[in-house]
């Protein structure tokens, strides 16, 4: 049996490497010497969770719990731990350094799984955290380190799911793609290993009812971008909601999230609605707050997030439907390798009763513009332009589509507080409050992770650990010094912050470190342009 030890040092070495070639030289190196259950493990493992997509399993253990067996196990206590973890920006990280054994007794990769997946079935806190200690006492730090990180659900050695693919395809000689688009089709990395290693990836069929990546489209910013594409493009309206695939086969229907997350529940009618309609597909749409034959805000459909069980009265306020906008499987069959026109003739042929985007034609900018204010009248964010002849191309972002979109307006602001980041800017004070004017004192309108590079962020982050005055967990709320030009594409009345406005994406644009605090936009500023958004005037509006 091979230890998990030998996997976590693995992990330690990918982490370490700079470039994408040498992790997945290091990873198809370890993972060509295993076979079987060992492979199908460690292919789960290398990908960040203990299950395959189609499981929808979770280990539901949180930080509090990790903390109290991390506290046991080491000696420290809670405090302690939760400063590590807080200045390097990782639970995994801190208990990795504050481990220091390396027991003899070291637990084998299918063990370890075993071990993950007890812990999903049990539902007793003080069970789970008595597991968890009985884990990281025979771990080293290398294994601790990546047992903890398993259990928050995500690994950051900057090698994801589609490096793994890339592994695996490396380690067996198999094609690269034929392993990609097995694990789609199964949902599954461990099995698509598996089977890559017993030259059975075409044995592989297409099922339904597991998450599945989506396919992304390159942004652009004027219609002169695409002048000598644009005969080649469809254009549809960009709709201003939570993108989902639903998977239905008989009465059975299946919502996943772009975080491919299962959010069946929270959209009852949703399911209900494509669970009447005939045959098994698989389809790419929006679900929108709906009403009156029109799309609402997505501030509204806001409300209806993260509950897993809506009240009636909430169901009733904020309806909402499902627009479906391509057709990736029916009746069985996989589409993802057919050209849009074809993927379009299947979904306009499920059914009258399913909601379908609408399908536009331009042929110059002009007209494209032209097609751009409608779909902003319409309540829309802009446009999305797909090749019509582009297959789907699950979780990768190409330019085969291409989203256009406009900022609706920019603000100067002034960052309130920072929070540390996540992903490769774990560490770093990347997350930025900010807030407008409003007399003498600053309001919050909102916050902001993305515009700056690294360099400015590293910069910035030094500056604002001179500036914070207070901290509340891990948020350091800082002096008002620091002014950002922002920009946003929509704008919302909202409880959420002291302004009373929320905006819809917003991004940095550029540091200003030309103005001044009291020369940022005021409250008033924001109203125009809410009321100007909305088509009346004044600010009460």
């Amino acid at each position: 049996m091979t230890a998990y030890r030998e996997l976590a040092e693995m992990l330690e070495e990918v982490a370490r490497e700079r470039g994408k070639l040498a992790k997945i030289e290091r990873l198809a190196e370890t993972l060509g010497r295993l076979e079987g259950e060992e492979l199908r493990a460690s292919a789960r493992l290398a990908a960040g969770s203990p299950f395959a997509e189609w499981e929808q399993a979770v280990t539901s253990v949180g930080w509090v719990t990790v903390a109290k067996a991390a506290s046991e196990v080491t000696g420290w206590d809670l405090e302690t731990i939760g400063a590590c973890a807080a200045a390097i920006g990782d639970l995994g990280e801190a208990v990795g350094l504050l481990l220091t054994e390396e027991p003899p007794d070291a637990m084998s990769i299918s063990e370890v799984d075993a071990r993950l997946r007890e812990l999903a079935r049990e539902r007793k806190a003080a069970a789970k955290q008595k597991a968890v200690e009985a884990m990281l006492r025979r771990s080293s730090p290398a294994e601790g380190k990546y047992l903890v990180k398993t259990l928050s659900g995500g690994l950051r050695i900057g090698a994801d799911v589609t490096t793994v693919e890339e592994a695996i395809a490396q380690a067996f000689g198999a094609d690269r793609e034929a392993v990609a688009r097995a694990h789609r089709d199964c949902g599954d990395i461990g099995e698509t290993a598996v089977a890559a290693r017993e030259g059975t990836l075409s044995e592989i069929r297409f099922r339904l009812f597991h998450p599945i990546g989506f396919m992304l489209a390159t942004p652009i910013e004027t219609a002169e971008e695409v002048t000598s594409e644009l005969p080649l493009f469809a254009a549809e309206d960009k709709y201003d909601g939570i993108r989902a695939h639903a998977h239905k086969s008989g009465s059975r229907v299946s919502l996943f999230s772009r975080t491919l997350d299962d959010v069946t529940a929270q959209f009852p009618e949703v399911a209900e609605s494509l669970a009447k309609l005939p045959g098994s597909f698989l389809l790419d749409g929006e679900i929108l707050a709906w009403r009156d034959g029109r799309p609402e805000s997505f501030f509204r459909l806001q409300r209806r997030l993260g509950r897993k069980a809506p009240e009636p009265g909430l169901l009733a306020e904020i309806p909402v439907a499902f627009m479906a906008y391509d057709c990736l499987a029916r009746d069985g069959r996989p589409l993802f390798e057919e050209e849009w026109t074809a993927r379009r003739r299947e979904l306009e042929a499920i059914s009258p009763d399913l909601l379908v985007s609408p399908v536009h034609r331009a042929e110059t900018p002009s007209e494209l513009d032209t097609l751009f204010d409608a779909a902003r009248e319409r309540g829309n964010e802009g446009l999305m332009l797909k090749r019509r002849d582009s297959g789907y191309q699950a979780g990768k972002r190409g330019r085969a589509w291409r989203k256009y979109k406009k900022a609706l307006a920019t603000l100067d602001v002034v960052v309130t507080a920072v929070q540390q980041g996540n992903g490769k800017r774990a560490g770093m004070l990347s997350d930025y409050t900010f807030a407008v004017r409003d007399g003498d004192r600053f309001v919050n309108i909102g916050k902001a992770y993305s515009g700056l590079t690294d360099e400015e962020i590293r910069k910035m982050g030094t500056h604002f650990r001179r500036i914070t005055t207070a901290r509340y967990g891990p948020v350091r709320a800082v002096a008002p010094e620091v002014v950002l030009e922002i920009s946003f594409d929509s704008i919302q009345k909202s409880a959420r912050h002291k302004s009373g406005f929320a905006l819809r994406f917003p991004r940095i644009v550029r540091l200003r470190p030309d103005k001044r605090p009291h020369e940022v936009d005021t409250l008033q500023t924001v109203a125009e342009v809410y009321a100007k958004l909305i088509g009346q005037t004044g600010r009460g509006a």
